[in-house]
């Protein structure tokens, strides 16, 4: 973790004024709709950034175009995702965080954090709207995903942390930033699939990566198992358990997730355009074979059901 943050109880919506005076207008759906939440919002600048501190054991957190229109932000977020898990949802793009990655999210586009778990921290870094549009044109695109295992995202991680140091001079900030442009330039303008993983473990590492690849391409099969990845690897179950240790997963939990953050792309699609898909064959194309174990596993991971979550445009936490 780079940062910490002390929270505490506080009103719901004083969480919601504390976050717009930070990061904009938000919508806070809190768990349980309960009034009283955990959390802590704070802003500080360090080493040439500007940095909102953001804890919460909220349900989700959403802009949508009265949020945008309401205050006007100009700026990316460059999110770290600290401590928990959350479903990033921004334009086509929908992923699984988890600590570690990171995202790019555009203020001025709607977007959608859904979290699940008992608390979740994230670390945002302002940049300015109009300095990225200068230096990256339309390679600019918010959703933009940065697994914690790539090459650089870890640079990103080292540059922030030098960030904190408290002995920085503006000298030293400014290459700073002039570092975190020319990473973050090297994400935007990255060709295929970037380097999934870094282990000292070299044939593990490469195993890893070819395994993710492998589930990237065909998670939406619904006669994939993990026993089959393993076989078209070539490789035993066991070892391909013991490649995805530096991801803290299983590769069943992985497989998992793919899976559902496919399903959740399509039921924002089905809420958004169609209206009409019906929810099981959501879960059979993401690659679901069994409806009840989908409704299962969307509502444990959730605590809404897949209805719910196209009904309401976010989850409702039940009971």
């Amino acid at each position: 973790m780079l940062t910490t943050l002390a929270t505490s109880s506080l009103p719901v919506d004083q969480f919601r004024a504390d976050l717009h005076a930070v990061c904009g207008s938000f919508q806070v759906q809190p768990a349980a709709s309960r009034s009283f939440m955990r959390g802590a919002v704070a802003y500080e600048a360090r080493g040439g950034f500007e940095f909102a501190h953001v804890a919460k054991d909220a349900q989700s957190i959403r802009r949508d175009r009265s949020d945008i229109a309401r205050d006007g932000a100009e700026h990316f977020f460059l999110i770290v995702q600290e401590e928990g898990r959350a479903l990033m949802s921004q334009r086509d793009s929908v992923s699984m965080l988890r600590p570690g990655d990171l995202v790019l999210i555009d203020s001025a586009e709607p977007s959608e954090f859904t979290f699940f778990g008992s608390y979740s921290r994230q670390l945002s870094i302002h940049l300015p709207r109009a300095e990225l549009q200068k230096r990256f044109g339309d390679a600019l695109r918010g959703g933009l995903l940065m697994p914690r295992t790539d090459h650089t995202t870890l640079a990103i991680i080292a540059v922030l942390a030098k960030a904190f140091q408290p002995s920085n001079n503006p000298t030293q900030s400014s290459y700073l930033g002039e570092a975190m442009y020319g990473l973050l330039g090297s994400m935007l303008f990255a060709n295929g699939t970037p380097s999934r993983c870094i282990d000292a473990d070299v044939g593990n590492a490469r195993l890893l990566e070819r395994a993710v690849a492998y589930i990237d391409a065909h998670h939406t099969d619904c006669d994939l198992t993990i026993q089959r990845v393993a076989l078209d690897l070539k490789t035993s179950s066991r070892q391909l358990q013991r490649a995805f240790t530096p991801l803290d997963i299983t590769p069943t939990e992985y497989l998992q997730q793919k899976r559902l953050a496919t399903a959740c792309q399509a039921l924002k699609h089905k809420r958004s355009v169609d209206g009409k898909t019906l929810i099981s064959t959501i879960a059979f194309t993401a690659g679901f074979n069994d409806l009840s174990y989908f409704n299962r596993l969307f509502r444990s991971t959730f605590n809404c059901t897949p209805g719910q979550y196209h009904g309401a445009g976010s989850c409702q936490k039940l009971g």
